[in-house]
């Protein structure tokens, strides 16, 4: 059977089918026009609207599909908002309309815009607030406790960057948010030595062959973790596993029951996972005990990493 697509990208703008006469955005108010086949969605979509013109940071587009098979033709329309964590409360959301034309709900919203004001000042403020306290906590002591706390609580930045052209947008001047944007600075300044600093020491179990700790350094190095034969303001990783070895079946078997635990400088446990890896091989006890080390690694990276 041959399906036919075709796909339409449509901006928001008002139509044949949909309301007939959006408002213009003023000193009062924000509107929002969303459109979907589904009528929640739709509302969600009009919201979404409304954040992307309070921010350049979001874009929104509408995207009208068909598809047709033997006499039925499927519509369905989807709308894409890409953001960056915006989270934006948009307060005493009113629906001036709500109309369904040819299967499409097109849903007309307004906000106050002193009213989004508001509600975007009490969450940069509060966020604000959260990353002061972290940076004056941290501000001087460095290492893998601020480390885990900032990597931790990063997405609170990156929420408040996200949120400040949308309060410029709300119509606040963009010099009164320049306390705003140096936090975030202050922030990253911190977490860049905090990662510097970030060293540990690690304690092997006597058995751990020479590949699998090279390999192990190897990965945490990658993620940010440095190893070191200091003592002093560093975590430790704690390395344990045991090893059994079988023959079955003409077939070498390595099982390695392994446990990992992270602690930052202070002896708090940060990690702690308990797995086990396999590998056979037919040649040797060697090589399969080579393979059950790499699966070991690769599990370590999905565990403990990830």
């Amino acid at each position: 059977m041959k399906i036919i697509t075709l796909i339409l990208l449509l901006l928001i703008v008002p139509t044949a089918y949909g309301i007939e006469k959006i408002p213009a955005d003023n000193d009062t108010y924000i509107y929002g026009l969303g459109v979907d086949t589904d009528h929640s969605n739709a509302q969600k979509f009009a919201l979404a609207d409304i954040t992307q013109k309070l921010s350049t940071r979001i874009q929104s587009s509408v995207g009208i599909s068909q598809s047709k098979s033997g006499n039925v033709t499927n519509t369905d329309t989807k709308q894409r908002t890409t953001a960056i964590s915006q989270e934006i409360e948009l307060p005493n959301v009113l629906v001036l309309e709500s109309t369904k034309k040819e299967n499409q709900w097109w849903v007309l919203v307004r906000v106050e815009r002193k009213l989004v004001k508001l509600a975007l000042k009490q969450q940069l403020d509060d966020l604000n607030d959260e990353l002061s306290f972290l940076i004056e906590d941290f501000s001087e002591s460095q290492g893998p406790s601020c480390w885990f706390t900032l990597t931790e609580n990063n997405h609170k930045k990156e929420k408040l960057a996200a949120l400040i052209p949308a309060y410029i947008g709300s119509g606040v001047k963009e010099e009164v948010t320049n306390p705003l944007k140096q936090q975030t600075i202050n922030f990253d300044r911190l977490l860049k030595r905090c990662s510097y600093k970030n060293k540990y020491t690690v304690n092997y179990p006597p058995q751990a062959p020479a590949d699998f700790k090279s390999a192990f350094e190897q990965l945490m190095k990658n993620q940010g973790y440095k190893i070191t034969n200091q003592k002093k303001n560093t975590g430790t990783i704690e390395v344990k596993f045991t090893e059994k070895n079988t023959y079955a079946y003409k077939s070498h078997l390595n099982i390695i029951n392994a446990e990992l635990s992270i602690l930052d400088e202070l002896g708090d446990t940060k990690n702690n996972v308990k797995f086990k890896s396999k590998g056979s091989s037919f040649s040797n006890k060697k090589e399969a005990s080579k393979k059950s080390i790499t699966n070991l690694i690769k599990k370590i990276e999905t565990l403990i990493i990830k």
